[in-house]
Parts: C-alpha cells; sequence; structure tokens
C-alpha cells in the first residue's frame, strides 16, 4: 500500500504536466501568452492607494481602462468615503 502511495505521489505531478502539453498550441493560450503583464503587482497598487488617500482597501480586482491593463481598487477613507481608485499596470498612476 505504501509502494502505491507512493508511485501516485511521483506520478501525479507528470500526469498534471503532460495535460498542459497541448496548451500552448491553443488559440487561447497564445493569446494571452501574448499580452503584457502588468509591472505594478496588485499588492503595490494597493499599498500606492492606501497612502495616497490615508483609507483602508475594501475591493481590489484586476481592470482595463482604455486599453490598458491595471487595477480597480475600492477604499474607505478615513472620513468614511467610499473611493475607486484605477491604477495603472504599467505606470502606477491612479486616476
Amino acid at each position: 500500500m505504501k509502494r502505491l502511495a507512493l508511485l501516485c505521489a511521483l506520478l501525479l505531478p507528470m500526469f498534471a504536466m503532460a495535460g498542459e502539453s497541448w496548451r500552448p498550441h491553443s488559440p487561447l493560450h497564445l493569446a494571452e501568452a501574448g499580452r503584457a503583464q502588468p509591472r505594478i503587482s496588485m499588492g503595490d497598487a494597493m499599498e500606492r492607494v492606501v497612502r495616497a488617500t490615508g483609507g483602508r482597501v475594501i475591493q481590489a480586482q484586476p481592470a482595463t481602462v482604455n486599453g490598458r491593463e491595471g487595477y480597480r481598487i475600492k477604499v474607505l477613507t478615513a472620513r468614511g468615503e467610499v473611493r475607486v481608485v484605477y491604477v495603472d499596470g504599467e505606470t502606477g498612476a491612479m486616476q
């Protein structure tokens, strides 16, 4: 029984990787691979918004504005106002 468990533990990652081998040729995978990844991470974007507003992040998600990748960050300000700030993923500029 221990041998079977060991064999499964060794072979499972190989089967998982084998299932991925066909994907690089699919159009969806190629489209995703060609898309530029943002330089600014979501964590960095959240930190920038917190510093700029003095608030607390209540929601963060990836977003695209005018064809540019970035993040939509919703914050609760110190005054109790809810603000939505878009952070550009390339430059870190906030709107």
